[in-house]
């Protein structure tokens, strides 16, 4: 079974970025400004398809990254200030590998 960690990291400007990993693979959330954005990214060339849950204000989406563990990697934008809170996941049988839930 993959480990999993998170990691959160505040630059010194405006500007936010949340990270979560399971395995190599990971999703972020960029906040500054204007904007949010969130990336997901499959890194490990196994067959298991990953994918972000994204917590927000106005509610709940997820998404994968659309081309498995080929560059680049998918992302979302939302309303300033929207996203609460992320977790990326990895498709295995039986139930899903999971980051624990991160939030900004």
């Amino acid at each position: 079974m993959a480990g999993f960690s998170a990691l959160a990291i505040a630059p010194a400007s405006a500007e936010t970025l949340i990270k979560v990993t399971q395995g190599d693979d990971y999703a972020y959330l960029y906040q500054n400004s204007w904007y949010d954005i969130v990336y997901v990214c499959d890194v490990e060339a196994d067959g298991h398809g990953v994918y972000v849950k994204v917590w927000k204000e106005s509610g709940y989406d997820e998404f994968g990254d659309a081309n498995g563990s080929a560059s680049p990697c998918s992302s979302r934008s939302y309303s300033i200030g929207d996203v609460t809170s992320i977790q990326v996941c990895e498709s295995v049988t039986g139930p899903d590998w999971c980051s624990d839930r991160r939030y900004r």
